[in-house]
């Protein structure tokens, strides 16, 4: 990080400034995780750049690999969310996509849960909380075909409305995934 001979608190206080300054701007966002073992350490420091509506539009109609070519995507707007997870773990996604459907605006009930492809969640229902949760225990369990859970976040940002950020997405499932 800063090794500069500052104090800590100089060095989190310059480091929380650029933070604002990268925020105010709209430029990016970042997420680090901070803690104390035997000494304070950064762990992981994480960039995000967005572009605001320009990004919106540019991803409209568009498959993500023309939006994100440097992203190994396997997916496209037809692929049901079970592609990800393994067979055998296949029970528990029905049931979990299953619970979710009473908070699912225009759920059509005669679709299996396991050939569900979008999920738009009515947040005056549920939270988004108790979604991530979920996802979390399946996760705790590497349900994942191929366990990476940034393809996952990359899915749910295309497919569901749990969040406006694929970082934020991504940071959630792997806080969740620990509980």
């Amino acid at each position: 990080m800063y090794s500069n001979g500052d104090d800590l608190i100089a060095q989190l206080n310059r480091l929380l400034e650029k933070l604002h300054q990268t925020d105010g701007n709209k430029q990016g966002s970042t997420v680090i995780n901070i803690y104390e073992k035997g000494s304070l350490h950064v762990d992981h420091v994480e960039n995000q750049h967005f572009y605001g509506d320009k990004w919106t539009k540019a991803l409209q109609g568009k498959e993500p690999k023309e939006c994100l070519p440097s992203t190994e995507l396997s997916f496209d707007d037809n692929t049901p969310l079970s592609a990800l997870f393994q067979k055998n773990h296949h029970k528990e996604l029905s049931a979990m996509i299953d619970s979710w459907r009473p908070y699912l605006i225009n759920d059509n009930p005669t679709i299996d849960a396991l050939d569900m492809t979008s999920f738009c969640f009515d947040f005056k229902k549920t939270i988004a909380t108790s979604i991530y949760i979920d996802i979390g225990r399946l996760l705790h369990d590497h349900a994942l075909i191929d366990d990476n859970m940034n393809k996952l976040a990359w899915y749910l940002f295309y497919h569901s409305n749990l969040s406006k950020s694929q970082a934020t997405l991504h940071a959630q499932l792997r806080k969740y995934k620990k509980r």
